[in-house]
């Protein structure tokens, strides 16, 4: 089925739902946060739907706070939160168990749908809206406003400029798309305002975080070949600059900008002492290796979360990068 048509059911569905609940993925960035937050804006204006609530599993970063309606999220033990919904929709989700403890509210629902970008989404709802040719969940979402007959708003408009410029870093990363631009314009023209936003995602910043990225890109570790960079944050770290989980974002990123690196990784010690991954990528298909382990995203940006302590998630994971790296096995 293609995307029109998609759409079509989807549009559907909403029109015949009284009760309807939006997810995300767990540990939310800014397509996730901003589709929504912009799916609620959007579904507020159909006069049919009674109830309208936005889950959230972790809480809204720092430098999202600025978001419309960041406020309006319900955590998953809200006494308010209903049983079950007629309709769930989630965003900016690969799979089901990146839902987390939202899960249940998204089986329970009586009809369900996802929205999604990510390659490694193999459909797992009853209606699955997946195109890997959009540059964020957030261009799918736009989509979804004329056939609703719903008005783009300033509030909605920001909300959806936030995800793409997020998702695209800044519009430098291959995902941009002439068609990606095309909808930024229209964003614009609604509210939008391109500098303030850029300025509240990437210039933003607490002392806290500019010191976790200063020491995290200063003691980072490079392969002997020179191919392979990667730092390590501990929950000491953390709690001795006083910087929370999100300040970490932008870490990976700064790691692969080192000319004639390939991987950038940082492993990250969770309150769990498990260990979360972050991969970025110039060259290598790095989603592969996520997946190998459990996670997912994008060729050239990934992610995994591991049940293992920090130490030997490294040594779990290097190998195979390594390995892959050897074999040549590049996304070009």
């Amino acid at each position: 089925m293609n995307v029109s048509d998609t759409i079509d059911k989807i549009i559907e569905e909403i029109k015949k739902a009284k009760r309807i609940i939006i997810f995300h993925h767990i540990a939310p960035d800014g397509d996730a946060l901003g589709s929504a937050l912009a799916l609620r804006e959007i579904l507020e204006q159909i006069d049919s739907i009674e109830v309208l609530d936005n889950v959230i599993t972790n809480y809204v970063p720092e430098i999202y706070k600025y978001l419309p309606d960041a406020d309006k999220f319900k955590r998953v033990n809200d006494p308010l939160l209903y049983s079950s919904y007629d309709l769930g929709i989630a965003v900016d989700c690969a799979n089901k168990d990146r839902l987390g403890d939202a899960t249940e509210f998204f089986n329970k629902a009586k009809k369900t749908i996802s929205i999604d970008h990510h390659p490694t989404n193999t459909g797992f709802a009853d209606i699955d809206l997946i195109d890997t040719q959009a540059s964020a969940s957030a261009e799918l979402v736009f989509k979804l406003i004329k056939p609703l007959g719903a008005e783009l708003t300033r509030d909605i408009a920001i909300n959806i400029y936030t995800a793409i410029l997020t998702d695209t870093g800044g519009f430098k990363f291959e995902n941009t798309k002439s068609e990606t631009l095309r909808i930024c314009a229209d964003l614009i023209d609604a509210g939008a305002d391109p500098v303030e936003i850029y300025k509240n995602c990437y210039e933003t910043k607490s002392l806290a975080m500019v010191k976790l990225h200063a020491r995290i890109i200063d003691s980072a570790i490079v392969s002997e070949d020179k191919k392979i960079i990667y730092g390590i944050i501990t929950r000491d770290i953390l709690d001795e600059l006083e910087a929370s989980d999100d300040f970490i974002d932008g870490i990976t990123e700064s790691m692969r900008q080192v000319k004639g690196l390939e991987v950038a990784l940082v492993f990250k010690e969770t309150l769990k002492k498990t260990t979360r991954v972050s991969f970025r990528s110039n060259s290598l298909n790095v989603c592969t290796i996520a997946s190998y382990f459990g996670g997912g995203g994008h060729k050239l940006a990934a992610g995994c979360l591991i049940e293992k302590k920090v130490k030997e998630a490294i040594d779990d994971v290097l190998p195979v990068v390594k390995k892959q790296l050897s074999k040549q096995e590049l996304y070009l």
